[in-house]
């Protein structure tokens, strides 16, 4: 099935149902949360009784998008008609949300990610720059006509997911869905204000503790960088405060491959990576995790001393090999 076709289905799916579950991953980036809350207004506006929820709160910087307030922790009792997934890279990440979505008789799992695959109905295209992309793609496909409220939804997704128009998924396509997002109501700017130019001062510190434990490795071409449970507390940040950090590692010139390590629970770290031209997303994947090329993450158990010393060893590795390939 062509990725038009597995749109469509999805479409006539929506279209069919009269309640919809519609959920993404943990720990919600602005793809996450815009394409979550985008997808939210095109189906209300058809009248359809949605239901929105992730597994972590929504990082306070996308608190501005609309319907924010209604994404909830977990989903009614009830069964819907059709449940939806949203950028999930597998069933895994939505973690406590997973039983009552696919609990549903009908589940449609979409995605711009190039992992694990579920659902009944899968729209999977790992071309799109972002997973807003290819919801703008179903709202198409539904006739509606998109809201300027879900219209910035869908932009704070692909503006974050693009880093700011800056990564390498910036694509004509990219460019072209942004230009008719703005056409359809989106502000640019004010959405570029409210994501990356405020932000508390215990991000700014948390952020500057960070950077102080920056450590090379491999004559610069490795960076690695770590935030503790200590590091959050002495600087007052929230987890999501430290969205955005990773990629001023990756900036350091010289650098090929960076890592971020960030203790969630006692001896339970986050590991976010992003690399320049190296597969980061097989580095994860040596972890159990996933994610893209060149942006991945997994999370890894041990004192800090031991989980770095094993995504070095992965890392380094992974340049020898893109070395031996060149």
């Amino acid at each position: 099935m062509t990725q038009s076709a597995e749109a469509a289905a999805i479409a006539r799916a929506i279209a069919a149902a009269k309640v919809i579950y519609v959920a993404s991953h943990e720990n919600p980036d602005g793809d996450a949360v815009g394409s979550l809350l985008g997808l939210r207004l095109v189906l209300a506006s058809l009248g359809k009784t949605v239901h929105v929820a992730l597994p972590h709160p929504v990082p306070a910087r996308y608190a501005f998008l609309e319907g924010s307030a209604s994404i909830r922790w977990d989903f009614p009792s009830s069964v819907p008609d059709l449940a939806i997934a949203l950028d999930c890279d597998g069933p895994e990440r939505l973690a406590h949300l997973r039983q009552a979505i696919e609990a549903a008789p009908l589940v449609a799992d979409v995605d711009h990610h190039a992992g694990q695959a579920f659902g009944d109905l899968r729209y999977l295209d790992p071309t799109a720059p972002a997973s807003v992309a290819q919801v703008y793609v179903i709202a198409g496909e539904l006739g509606g006509i998109l809201s300027p409220a879900a219209a910035t939804c869908l932009y704070c997704g692909l503006m974050t997911d693009t880093g700011g128009f800056r990564f390498t998924n910036t694509t004509a396509a990219a460019l072209h869905l942004a230009g008719q997002l703005v056409a359809a109501g989106a502000d640019p700017a004010e959405i570029a204000r409210r994501v990356f130019a405020e932000r508390p001062l215990g991000a700014a510190l948390l952020e500057g503790r960070a950077l102080s434990s920056l450590r090379s490795v491999s004559d610069g071409r490795v960076l690695l960088g770590s935030i503790t449970r200590e590091d959050f507390q002495a600087s007052g940040a929230e987890p999501e405060d430290t969205e955005g950090i990773i990629d001023a590692f990756r900036d350091v010139r010289g650098v090929e491959i960076a890592a971020l390590l960030k203790e969630t629970e006692p001896d339970v770290w986050q590991v976010s990576l992003r690399a320049r031209d190296v597969d980061v997303r097989a580095l994860a994947a040596q972890f159990g995790g996933g994610g893209h090329r060149l942006a991945a993450g997994c999370t890894m158990r041990g004192d800090l001393e031991q989980v770095a010393a094993s995504v070095r060893k992965a890392a380094q590795q992974a340049l020898r090999e893109a070395d031996a390939s060149a």
